[in-house]
Formats: structure tokens, sequence, C-alpha cells
């Protein structure tokens, strides 16, 4: 049985997905060690895809998500297993954007029944379910969307333990080791902090998500969280090698920028307009240190005469695109690339020092790159193929992506032959990381990152806290809302959202004590509840030497809603846990950093680090 593979001591029943044979299988930290129904080969990348090659069924259906993130991305999420304490509203909404895409299985541990509550607010349950375990209903229509298909090889497998996620914790802890991603939602704060550390010493990522009407917030915590393509959209990470000291080590591409004779190139206005942008500034550095000894432009005030002296050279300014490219990248060539502030880190982290056996993959590349930097490279990064798009004439751009291809795999050789040096110091296997993942790092070297979360722990422990940090977060200034008193009435409470955190936190605290959250007792405790959720929120202010006021209306509001989970806000907080779920698996995207609160009643958000 499932139970007794994953949860020895459960002894609860479980509900397997149509078709299923085996039990299911452990997710994995690289690719090259996924499991058999997860290792395609026919997977195709957007940017590589062979055009005349056959499309399988796979392609076709997960085509746009398998631009989006490339099949590697695609491999590792159809090797995660992800595990939901709970099956109300939010955590369906959640799996449901997990299971269309392909994640390769989910289990459910969940003891509660449908209730008509339940029927108002979850899609996946109806009115005929009222009485049924929740968790296997749901897990039965989830399964709906996208059920395993023997033949194809792919689709979701989804399970059941019909069992309350506190029992299963206190029985088996060591069973969520099975598991790539925890998420909880219901269970109460003992049990979440105790699994909580135990997925954080394991380096399990684990999701919290609370729900309180149209409240709701989402904290999340992993040791080690490595980011191999951040997909920066606001940051121009392009590196051309423009700069005198890189065309010293890239002769080839020197050679290419030297070959173009200006002199001859203006008698032909097209070509004029179709040289590639780093041709015309190269030479046009080469006539501005003429003229300057020899010096490159270094001032604010030079580099715009620089970028006025391309501007002339150009026949028609107005109509050659490529001088208006060269003008707008002319400060390329005038100093060295620098390193985003995340790259400093990773190539500073020590992790890619003092390696071990027991070091990840991803260290081990990083450790490969910063030797090919002291050795081979002057302390460049190596060069990346992916040049931008520019105006050029198609044989002149064909050429130098080719010069670009070629140096950038003896620069990923040379990497590889790094890793495989430094895996070899530690008792490792040489070639026991993967040619493919090593490449994939080395190419997307510029945009790695990494996130280290605090425990959850740290942040439910005033003593741990630090109240500066918090004190800075309540008073931030906010801009004003603007509100018409006469057209709609008196204002609405507008605190900011940290006061609204803190709100359900004290709901918490509030059910630890009296065993059910405010405002989900008789009517008649409503004032009751009140009060004793005010003075619990007045208490932690003073543990946590929060400086602000409470606002008593975030107290009363709480208890209006009374712990619910309406729909809008379970589809809302549900879309953005799958969301920061899908970059922890594809280990793309940078996720949220640590904590989402989702404010419904005004619409906003925040995420807060503490």
């Amino acid at each position: 049985e499932l139970s007794d593979i994953l949860f020895p001591t459960f002894g609860q029943s479980v509900l397997r997905s149509p078709n299923q044979s085996q039990p299911p299988q452990e997710g994995r930290e690289e690719p090259q060690k996924l499991s058999k129904s997860s290792r395609r080969k026919d997977m195709l990348r957007s940017d590589d895809t062979d055009k005349g090659a056959k499309r399988t069924e796979h392609e076709d259906r997960f085509d746009r998500q398998l631009r989006l993130w490339g099949s590697h991305g695609q491999k590792f999420l159809e090797s995660t297993h992800i595990c939901a304490l709970g099956s109300g509203a939010t955590i369906s909404e959640m799996l449901k954007n997990l299971v269309l895409p392909n994640i390769s299985q989910f289990t459910i541990i969940d003891d509660a029944t449908i209730t008509e509550e339940d029927n108002g607010n979850n899609f996946f349950v109806s009115e005929d379910d009222i009485g049924k375990p929740r968790g296997q209903v749901v897990c039965a229509n989830l399964l709906e969307m996208n059920p395993w298909d023997e033949k194809q090889q792919f689709g979701v497998r989804g399970h059941f333990i019909n069992q309350s996620p506190e029992k299963a914790i206190a029985e088996n802890i060591d069973a969520f080791k099975k598991f790539d991603i925890v998420v909880a939602t219901e269970i109460h704060d003992k049990p979440m902090l105790q699994l909580s550390n135990f997925c954080y010493k394991h380096n399990i990522a684990f999701v919290l998500i609370r729900i309180h009407g149209l409240l709701g917030y989402i904290h999340w915590s992993m040791k080690e969280h490595c980011i191999e393509e951040t997909h920066p959209s606001d940051e121009d990470v392009t590196d051309v090698y423009l700069h005198e000291d890189q065309l010293r080590i890239f002769p080839e591409y020197a050679k290419f920028v030297q070959s173009f004779d200006f002199k001859q190139i203006r008698k032909d206005p097209h070509h004029h307009r179709h040289v590639p942008w780093p041709a015309i500034v190269y030479h046009q550095l080469q006539e501005w240190k003429k003229k300057k000894d020899g010096a490159t432009p270094k001032t604010w005030k030079e580099k715009s005469e620089f970028k006025q002296q391309i501007q002339a050279a150009a026949l028609v300014y107005h109509e050659e695109m490529n001088f208006h490219e060269a003008v707008r990248n002319a400060h390329k060539a005038c100093a060295k690339p620098t390193l985003t502030y995340e790259l400093t880190k990773v190539l500073a982290d020590d992790s890619a020092k003092k390696l071990t056996s027991n070091t990840k993959p991803f260290w081990f590349v990083i450790h490969g790159i910063i030797k090919f930097m002291e050795k081979d490279s002057q302390g460049f990064l190596p060069v990346c193929a992916s040049i931008p798009d520019m105006t050029s004439l198609p044989e002149m751009y064909v050429k130098l992506q080719k010069l670009f291809r070629a140096r950038e795999r003896q620069d990923l050789d040379k990497i590889t032959a790094h890793v495989n040096a430094a895996l070899e110091s530690v008792g490792k296997e040489k070639g026991s990381i993967s040619t493919d993942y090593i490449d994939r790092i080395a190419k997307h070297i510029r945009t790695v990152s990494t996130v280290r979360c605090q425990k959850i722990e740290t942040a439910y422990d005033a003593k741990q806290s630090n109240a500066d940090d918090l004190n800075e977060i309540f008073s931030e200034w906010e801009e004003p809302k603007k509100w018409d008193v006469e057209a709609d009435g008196p204002p609405p409470i507008q605190p900011k959202n940290i006061y609204w955190y803190f709100g359900m936190r004290a709901a918490e605290r509030f059910r630890t004590k009296k065993g059910r959250y405010p405002g989900a007792g008789k009517e008649e405790d409503v004032g009751d509840d009140t009060k004793a959720l005010t003075e619990i929120m007045t208490t932690m202010f003073k543990e946590y030497h929060i400086q602000s006021k409470i606002e008593p209306a975030i107290c009363q509001e709480i208890v209006r809603f009374g712990a619910k989970e309406i729909h809008n806000t379970a589809a809302m907080v549900g879309g953005v846990a799958s969301q920061m779920c899908l970059k922890l698996i594809v280990k793309q995207f940078t996720p949220f950093d640590n904590i989402f609160v989702f404010n419904g009643v005004h619409c906003t958000s925040n995420v807060y680090k503490f």
C-alpha cells in the first residue's frame, strides 16, 4: 500500500489515480537523476527546436510552458512530488494550477468531511459529495483534468491519506522526507512549526497559507534555493565582449570588428545602414583614442561626447538604426562589464569554495566558473552565444553568431574540465554532473541567484525577530488614498497590510488558546472574541517591541470573517502560492522572500522579509 511506503505508521486509506500501477517516485535534485517516467528525450526547447522533427502529443499539450521554462524546467516539474496538508478551497486552487502543467504527483493528507460550507466555496466538491472525505473527492476531481496516461507516459498521479495532518506529523514526521514541497493551510501553529523546522533541516520547501475572509498570507521557508535562471526583465545582462581587454582574449571577434573598412562602406549607403553596431562602436572608439592619447571615455561628459561622435559618423542619422543602436550601447566599450549584486554574492559564496561530497551540483558548476575566470579569462565571465538582435545584413549577423557560439563552446569545455577536477578532488566520479547541466548554468551565469530564507520559527519567536526591522516596516510611508466622503460615505479602515498580518497571527494564537478561531463560535461571542483578540494583538506588539499602536478595527474585521475561506480570496492566494511553487520547482524566476500578504478589502498586497 502507498501508506506503507510513504507513511508506514499512518495506516490510513489511500486513493490511487486511474491506471496507477506503481508507487510514487522520489523527487530529484538535478535533471540527470530524474525518474524514467520523467526523463523525456523528445521535449524540445523553443529556441533550438528541430523544425523538421515530428512534434509529440506531450509537446503539443504543454507547448506554451515549454517555451517559458524549457524542457529542463518541465523535467523538474515532472519529477516533483508535493504534499498538501488540508484540502480546502485554497489548497484545491493551488493544486489545480500545478496539475494542469503536469506536476508528477501530489498527496493530500486530510481527515475533514465535506460540509455545506465546502460546497459553497470549493469548485472541486459538489452538493452530492456532502459527508464524503473532502481530500478524496478533491483528489479525484483534480485528476480528471490531467490523469496519468499509461500509453503516452505522462499525466499526474494523485494520492489521498485520510488522516489529520497533526496526527501525520506526530506519528511519522520522517515520512515527509519523500516530498519536494510541503504546503500547509489548516494546522495549528505548534505542529506547523515542528514540521517547518523539520523541512528546513532537510532543505525541503515548506509553504504556510492562512486565509481569513478577504485576507490571507503565504509564508515559505527553505534553507537554500538555487535559481538557475532568473529571467530579469528590467536589467540588461547581455555581454557583447567589446571592451578592449575582452577583445584581447577573443581574437576571432576582434578580427571581425576590425575587418570593416568604413572609408569604403560609406560609399554604399545600404551597406552603411547595416553594419553591426559593435563594429561601429569599436571603430569610433579607435578614432576617439587617437584624439585622446589612447584614453577611453570615463566621465559622463566624455561618454556623452563619444555618443555625439558616433551620431555624427552616420550618413543620415535618423535613417540608420544601426547607429542608433551604437549610441545606446556605446558605454559597453568604455568600461568592463560589471557583475550584478546577486551574481557577486553567488561567486563569493563559501558553498562554491568549500566543496564536499555532499555539495549540490549547482555549487560545483559555480566553482568551475570561478576557476575559469581565474585561470582562463582574466576575470571575465564565459562568452554567451545569446547576442542581442541588431540591425545588420544577414550574413554579417550569422558570422557574428558563429563566432560567439564557437567561443562559447570552448569556454564551456574549459568550465566542464574544472568541474570534473573539482568532483575528483572530493572523491566523486568524473562526469557525475552532466554536461548539459553544466552548460545550462554556465550559459545563464549572469542571471543566477540564491535565496536563503530564515526559519518560520524565527518570525514566530519575538526573541529572534529584529524589532528595528519590524518598526521600519510599520513606519514606511504610504501614499494616502483619495476618498470622496460626500459621494461615498465614511472611508473604510485602511491600515497598512503589516497590521493585517499581525491580526491574522493573533487569530492563530486565539485558536491555540480556545480551540477555535475568533468569530467561529456563537453569535453572542463576537464581542468577547473581539476583546480577547485585541488583547492578544496588544500582547504581541509588546513582545515584538512594536512601537505603533494597534488598530482595533482590524480585530473587529477578523472576528467578522471568522476564518472563512472565501473563494475569490482562496483563488487569488492559491494562485500566488502555486506560482511561487512553480518557481521553486523549475529553479527559474525569483520567488518572493518570504511573506506575501494579500488584502482583499482594499485589493492590495505586500511582501515582507523577517
